[in-house]
């Protein structure tokens, strides 16, 4: 199969700009990648924080103007784009993406697809009835476009057994291949930076401090953190969990906290940029994570790499990152009892907090490394070409 004379071309089609996890991996493979191997350009929508990133990183980027990956209008501009550019492999993340970028390649007869999935699309959690029913087709709709593409890539071994073993679509195993990310090199905050996120938030000198970094939505269990810190209150008055992030559950959350007394207790920085955001997981005295499903979370790799111990409900790739007892707690999902308990036992004890957050950095150090990730995925490009 024939490759571009500047290597393999390779446009990546993602349906954000915004700063999650995704979006993290995407700039991290756009940095990462050799130049003299792979040419990446890329897809994304014409507004967010990460969109400058993107164009410093990649060798063209195309803006969608207020369109989904999954309009008709986009689908066929991403094909056009494929033909102009020559691209030799059309890499999709996110599902919005995975579908329109699946179907504008084989449109534009790329020669290779790759879809890289960094959660468990659908996961059916709490939804019930008609809302159930809706997120059960949703699975088997995105499971089905999946058989478009000539390889997924997982970002834990429990994404894999979700595609590989949930009912429905299940995708073959075979096609899949697991290559975990990792957090950038140089995580290091500035001194100022750490008082400047005390002066920002106005958290007390002698304030303990927990943070949660992820979008507020329902999938990632601020609820029952915020019931969680109802418990803790009482027992530990200086303890102060600040939530890091914005999104659709933010009124509800806030109204919840009011309700349950927790004014100052639970502050809503919404989002932050990335400096002040590792400022505050810097002020921390752990960080927690209560989702209901993840694939494997950046936040909590951040997290790590700091040197800070995690709480996180024992979900999807939860436990392939977090060593319970030793680099954190792991708790059951949707349990504040378990939470509270878990986040007593590390806020009151600075010690055991940081031999925990030491060995979590070392853990990090040892096992994910942004240059196998990069490594891993230029092999899987070049071998899928032949």
């Amino acid at each position: 199969m024939m490759v571009s004379p500047a290597g393999c071309r390779v446009l990546f089609v993602i349906d954000s700009a915004a700063t999650g996890g995704a979006e993290h991996v995407i700039w991290s493979l756009l940095e990462g990648l050799p130049r003299s191997r792979v040419e990446p350009y890329l897809v994304c929508p014409a507004s967010g924080p990460m969109l400058e990133r993107y164009r410093q990183a990649a060798a063209s980027v195309a803006a969608l103007e207020g369109r989904s990956c999954l309009s008709p209008r986009s689908i066929l501009q991403i094909a056009s784009l494929i033909r102009r550019w020559k691209i030799d492999v059309v890499h999709t993340c996110l599902y919005t993406s995975d579908v329109g970028g699946i179907l504008a390649a084989r449109i534009a007869g790329a020669p290779r697809v790759v879809s890289h999935i960094v959660g468990r699309n659908f996961y059916v959690t709490e939804e019930r009835g008609l809302l159930r029913m809706r997120r059960r087709l949703l699975s088997l709709f995105y499971r089905l476009a999946y058989r478009g593409a000539d390889r997924l890539i997982a970002v834990s071994e429990a994404v894999k057994r979700d595609l590989a073993e949930r009912r429905g679509a299940r995708v073959p195993p075979g096609k899949i291949t697991v290559i975990r990310h990792a957090p950038d090199d140089g995580l290091a905050v500035p001194a100022g930076e750490v008082e400047r996120a005390r002066q920002q938030l106005g958290l007390r000198e002698d304030a303990v401090v927990l943070s949660a970094v992820a979008h507020l939505i329902p999938i990632k269990g601020h609820r029952y953190l915020v019931q969680a810190m109802a418990q803790v209150a009482p027992m530990l008055p200086r303890a102060v969990c600040v939530l890091i992030g914005d999104g659709p559950e933010r009124g509800a959350l806030e109204r919840m906290a009011h309700s349950l007394g927790l004014n100052g207790q639970v502050v809503f920085a919404g989002a932050c940029d990335g400096a002040l955001k590792r400022a505050v997981v810097q002020l921390s005295r752990a960080v927690v994570l209560p989702s209901l499903s993840e694939g494997l979370p950046v936040s909590l790799l951040e997290a790590m790499a700091l040197g800070k111990p995690v709480i996180a409900a024992d979900a999807g790739g939860m436990g392939e990152l977090v060593a319970d007892q030793v680099t954190g707690l792991l708790v059951p999902p949707a349990d504040p009892a378990a939470l509270a308990g878990a986040i007593r036992t590390l806020a009151s004890d600075e010690a055991l907090s940081g031999r925990m957050g030491q060995a979590g950095r070392r853990r990090i150090e040892e096992a994910f490394s942004s240059r196998e990730m990069v490594q891993r995925v230029t092999a899987l490009y070049e071998g899928l070409l032949g």
